[in-house]
């Protein structure tokens, strides 16, 4: 994600940003939004992926609060695949072949630059449709003044967090819920925009049901997310390779994929 981190929405700021009468008005829905935000520890949901012009696979997403995500990929309800996340590593597990491929995130950031933003918590944010903050963590109802508003047509508002790399874009609508997530990299002419629709109640809170991802640049992308059947309080356990796993490179991984799916 970090990667191909801007597309673009078709509602348009209006012209000048917030007078303090609407400050005043757009921080009570920004409360609103994380109001919104229900606490967890931990979170699953079954999903379907599907890729422009690919076939749709099934899965389940397990998230640990602040410590684990997982993805899994089943056919006929067995895991094929899954990719897995810490605050230390990632690592994608093909269960076809009895191949796993790792990384340290520390090191992915330091190479990128993006210390602040390649965090656990900047995905779990995205997956559940809230507002993430970078060098804060997911936001908090004191950060308002972090970010930059704006009013938008349809009673939209705009929040922009700004660095000399990257804009971080969060969309609020009427309703006061997160409707896109947007990111654009000038310097390499690249970006994502992550849509949200069909909110679901979940414990006092609420999270988007339909994710839509698109990605520009070297690696353009159109992706969606159907989640469904989410619900908190049952851990997960998490992957660990057995004798019968090997280790492999992510170039070597790739390979293996798609050979897999030739």
């Amino acid at each position: 994600m970090a990667l191909s981190l801007a597309g673009c929405r078709s509602s348009k700021q209006v012209a000048g940003g917030l007078d303090k009468e609407q400050l005043s008005a757009a921080k009570e829905r920004y409360a609103a939004v994380i109001d919104r935000n229900f606490d967890f520890q931990y979170l699953q949901a079954k999903v379907r992926y599907s890729l422009d012009g690919g076939k749709s696979l099934s899965g389940k997403l397990y998230v640990e609060h602040g410590q684990r995500i997982c993805m899994t990929v089943a056919v006929l309800g067995i895991e094929m695949a899954r990719i897995e996340a810490n605050r230390d590593e990632v690592m994608v597990i093909d269960k076809v072949d009895k191949v796993y491929a790792k990384t340290s995130v520390a090191d992915a950031a330091t190479r990128l630059g993006l210390e602040n933003e390649a965090q656990l918590e900047a995905v779990e944010a995205l997956l559940l449709g809230r507002i993430y903050v970078p060098g804060r963590g997911i936001a908090s109802k004191e950060d308002f003044g972090r970010l930059t508003w704006y009013p938008m047509e349809n009673n939209e508002l705009q929040a922009d967090y700004v660095t000399e790399k990257y804009q971080l874009s969060y969309v609020i609508d009427g309703e006061n819920r997160v409707v896109a997530t947007q990111i654009n990299v000038p310097e390499k002419n690249s970006g994502f925009l992550w849509e949200y629709a069909e909110p679901t109640a979940v414990e006092n809170g609420w999270m988007p049901t339909q994710e839509s991802l698109s990605a520009t640049g070297k690696s353009p992308l159109n992706a969606h997310l159907a989640l469904s059947n989410p619900s908190v309080g049952r851990s997960w356990t998490s992957f660990t390779p057995s004798a019968n796993y090997r280790e492999v490179t992510f170039a070597e991984l790739i390979e293996i994929v798609k050979k897999l799916k030739n």
